[in-house]
């Protein structure tokens, strides 16, 4: 996984993921036992702190609590205020989702005394000798060292040139399947800097939507990424949810049987979980290499936010509000922008206001002109055009220009290309552009 820094819109931070195998379980499980007690206890102490004080503790409450515990003094300061930090963004979450009606949510709870949890190292909590990691414990304690392979911190750009990465945080994971710890993921974010973009080239502009992702670059060319079996897979993971959630209602909480159920609606959701991943990857991927085949120095993406509270007020159908409330828009977003970076191309967001209400190449607005199933039929100049492809031509004028109203476009527009996934080679490629 990559992303960029907030410090620094051009900043690429990578990460990269070693397996360390079982036979470092010894060394590493009383840290992250001790991690885990520290997790409990921050529970333990939140919930007595509500039911006594009816508020919440602090972040800086929790760590002056429990900073004399004996758990605390098992790991690296840093890395014990990480666990609390992570506690204290949970319960914030559950706090918002709770201020905003969902009154179902529970605070964030227990786990088993043997659960292996996730150990945080900051950027003064490792040293790094050759192609050693050194860990460090507390101070009365060895560290912990790990052998990484030949140019671990080393990253290839899809240009061919290397990148020397410096380590800014480090990670442990336990990967546990049906209750047994399987291995071992040491987690490395590496940061390769600011990364320089091309200011001089073409521009292309991206609208999002559930099933559709349209594309339009200011050279005319136009691409339509047909996403409905993505939409299927969300789908059918609400649908297992669903399932699952029917048959643990007739069960007793706690009971064998439902913890059989649990184990399997977990393990579930995550097969479809890394099915739904994947299939994103390989679109936002299908983006950056269009935009660096075609010289493209800006992407305009659709600023979405604000539509999952309309779509919640009724201003949509209920089919279209679901679809809209279940898409990950954020998440594609992000890995659009590091993909880009990564490329040299410069990303960014705008308002799509009007975008889907005017046309495209005249400039006249009016929202009846969108007709059934994404069709955009102008009736001044008797454009017919896919609705998504307009919107996203618009926000192209609405980039380059500041408003797609009242302004004719300064270009031609080329035939559009329809991507669409292809399960046997689990990527999209061209099919017939009668969709468009």
């Amino acid at each position: 996984m990559a992303w960029s820094d907030k410090s620094h819109p051009h900043r690429l931070l990578l990460t990269k993921q070693f397996p360390l195998g079982l036979e470092v379980l010894p060394v590493f499980q009383p840290v992250m036992l001790a991690a885990n007690r520290i997790w409990n206890s921050c529970a333990w102490h939140s919930r007595e702190t509500f039911g006594q004080e009816n508020r919440w503790p602090t972040e800086a409450e929790l760590k002056a609590k429990f900073k004399s515990f004996a758990a605390w003094r098992e790991l690296h300061s840093q890395s014990a205020q990480a666990v609390v930090e992570e506690y204290f963004e949970a319960v914030s979450a559950y706090r918002k989702h709770r201020e905003n009606g969902h009154l179902e949510m529970s605070p964030p709870g227990f786990k088993p005394k043997g659960h292996l949890r996730t150990v945080t190292w900051k950027r003064q909590g490792f040293d790094v000798e050759g192609n050693t990691l050194v860990l460090k414990l507390s101070r009365k304690k060895n560290p912990i060292r790990c052998a990484l392979p030949e140019g671990w911190n080393v990253v290839t750009l899809p240009d061919g040139t290397e990148v020397r990465g410096v380590p800014v945080e480090v990670k442990v994971k336990a990967v546990v399947r049906r209750r047994r710890v399987e291995n071992l993921v040491l987690h490395v974010t590496l940061d390769l800097g600011v990364v320089p973009v091309c200011r001089a080239g073409a521009v292309s502009a991206y609208d999002y939507n559930s099933a559709l992702v349209a594309r339009a670059v200011s050279n005319g060319r136009l691409d339509l990424f047909v996403c409905r079996e993505l939409l299927s897979l969300v789908q059918y993971r609400n649908k297992i949810i669903a399932g699952f959630q029917e048959k643990m209602s007739r069960l007793k909480e706690g009971s064998r049987r439902w913890k059989r159920c649990l184990s399997a609606k977990v393990r579930v959701l995550k097969r479809l979980d890394r099915r739904i991943r994947q299939m994103e990857h390989t679109l936002t991927k299908s983006f950056a290499g269009l935009d660096e085949a075609e010289d493209v120095a800006f992407a305009v993406v659709g600023n979405l936010r604000g539509l999952r509270c309309s779509a919640r007020t009724g201003m949509k159908g209920k089919k279209a509000s679901q679809k809209i409330n279940q898409m990950a828009y954020d998440r594609l977003r992000q890995e659009q922008h590091y993909k880009n970076l990564m490329r040299g191309i410069e990303t960014d967001t705008w308002t799509e206001r009007n975008t889907s209400s005017t046309c495209c190449l005249c400039g006249a607005r009016n929202p009846a002109w969108r007709r059934h199933r994404g069709l955009w039929v102008c009736g001044e100049c008797g454009l017919v055009l896919q609705a998504d492809l307009n919107g996203a031509a618009n926000l192209l004028k609405q980039y380059l220009f500041g408003g797609c109203a009242d302004r004719e476009l300064p270009f031609a527009l080329r035939e559009a290309r329809v991507w669409r996934w292809d399960g046997k080679l689990n990527r999209f490629v061209q099919v017939s552009p009668r969709a468009a």
